[in-house]
């Protein structure tokens, strides 16, 4: 069987996306970590002092895309689970109990929920944001 290999090149392509702000590291994706970042902080627990929050706030890498939540506690606070054990702790089959008198929402797994939750209200906002009506450019 043969095979042909055709490489194209659509300089045009490039501009576009750089136009549209959607490379890597670009202002749409430093838009969409932090739309997510203020938005997850309603799923995850409310501790001692905004633990979680400030965790959160300061983990923001919108230039890398992502959001780095550092913290020992933080893992089984997204897991849900009771962590047992020495350093490194080990999650068990018991279920963390979440107080949600000040922040109703809060459970584990907080991207998931938040994507379940808002996630169309997320995409909406990016398409606002690329195409210059939600006023980020």
């Amino acid at each position: 069987m043969s095979m042909l290999k055709v490489n194209i090149e659509l300089p045009e392509l490039k501009l576009l996306v750089k136009e549209l702000g959607l490379e890597r590291g670009g202002p749409a994706q430093q838009h969409l970590v932090k739309n997510i970042a203020k938005r997850i902080g309603k799923y995850a627990p409310l501790r001692t002092y905004g633990s979680v929050q400030n965790a959160i706030a300061q983990g923001q890498e919108p230039k890398n895309g992502r959001i780095v939540i550092r913290g020992d506690h933080i893992r089984y606070l997204y897991l849900g689970k009771v962590m047992a054990g020495r350093k490194p702790k080990h999650a068990t089959n018991k279920d963390l109990r979440y107080t949600t008198t000040f922040n109703r929402l809060a459970g584990p797994y907080w991207d998931t929920r938040l994507m379940a939750a808002e996630g169309n209200q997320i995409i909406e906002d990016e398409k606002k944001f690329i195409l210059g009506l939600g006023g980020g450019r």
